[in-house]
């Protein structure tokens, strides 16, 4: 006599209430991770914020003690063994030391001894700023905590004085800058900012953007070279 075969198991499927289940349980995970990666985001704003005043008194310092604008500074190439800063418009060499202002725009690689990366040399030859008063051009700027840079302007987005800018900050850290620092509104106060991005044109634009911040976007920021 055969034995008896046993009936195989029923092998069954998630029930649509282990899918929900599993469903609530990646969204919370999710939500999590994009609440950690807010509140990443907003320290690296407060931080930011703090560092842009910082710089701005770097700025301040170097003018009660050396009379003069850091790169516009024209006892600096003497003082700290560095080439005089120069412009090249329309091809020929311009040198505007001494002029009461940061000459130059924020990213301009070919003149690597424009006033606005001088202006790092001499802080850091100066004390005000860490770092290697030897990084010259495009090395000079500081990296901010967003992946970009921080940069001079002889003036940015319409800040006719002076503009002290980072790049490649996201919407909802900008925004928390600018709430930070001024009130909060893209195109009006100490603190303005641009989606924009060109290389061609020196990421110097004559305006801020109008529109409200986006998080979806990636800003420059720029605020007054002095507070």
């Amino acid at each position: 006599m055969l034995p008896a075969v046993r009936p195989r198991r029923f092998q069954r499927g998630f029930s649509a209430i282990e899918v929900t289940i599993a469903i609530v349980i990646l969204g919370i995970v999710f939500m999590l991770v994009l609440k950690g990666a807010i509140a990443v985001q907003a320290m690296r704003a407060l931080l930011t914020a703090y560092r842009i005043q910082d710089l701005q008194t770097a700025v301040n310092l170097y003018g009660a003690e050396l009379r003069a604008l850091p790169g516009d500074d024209p006892g600096a190439p003497a003082r700290y063994g560095r080439p005089e800063a120069r412009v090249i418009i329309d091809g020929t060499p311009e040198f505007l030391s001494g002029n009461a202002r940061i000459d130059g725009l924020l990213t301009d690689t070919l003149n690597s001894n424009a006033e606005t990366y001088m202006a790092w040399r001499d802080l850091r030859y100066a004390g005000f700023v860490e770092g290697d008063p030897g990084l010259a051009g495009d090395q000079a700027p500081p990296e901010n905590l967003f992946g970009g840079i921080y940069g001079f302007d002889q003036g940015n987005l319409g800040q006719e004085a002076g503009s002290l800018c980072l790049t490649k900050v996201p919407g909802y850290a900008a925004e928390l800058i600018d709430k930070k620092l001024d009130d909060g509104i893209i195109d009006k106060g100490k603190v303005v900012a641009t989606s924009r991005f060109s290389i061609d044109q020196h990421n110097h634009f004559s305006a801020p953007d109008t529109a409200g911040y986006d998080v979806k976007k990636t800003y420059i920021i720029c605020v007054a070279l002095r507070p």
